[in-house]
């Protein structure tokens, strides 16, 4: 299982597509652009709105954890405070 938490805490809302200037949600914006990428479950630390937590699955969860980095990394705002983790738990 794939897990990426955006964050920027202190922020109020946390507006994900904003940040990375997408027009569409970024589970769909993500798995759209890797096809072998499935949503699994979304949740949010502390349940406040400014973070988000969504758990994806993959066949090669190793190789797609850097193609998911590039993604966001390509696409995120330069004046961006949003920050994020990619990372693999069980």
């Amino acid at each position: 299982m794939i897990k990426v938490h955006f964050f920027d805490y202190g922020c109020g809302v946390l507006d994900i597509e904003k940040e990375l200037g997408i027009d569409i949600d970024i589970d769909r914006f993500l798995t759209t652009n890797i096809p072998d990428l499935s949503l699994e479950a979304t949740d949010s630390k502390n349940d406040m709105e400014d973070n988000a937590i969504y758990l994806f699955s993959a066949n090669k969860e190793n190789d797609l954890c850097s193609v998911i980095k590039g993604l966001i990394d390509t696409h995120k705002q330069i004046n961006s405070n949003m920050l994020y983790t990619v990372e693999i738990i069980n």
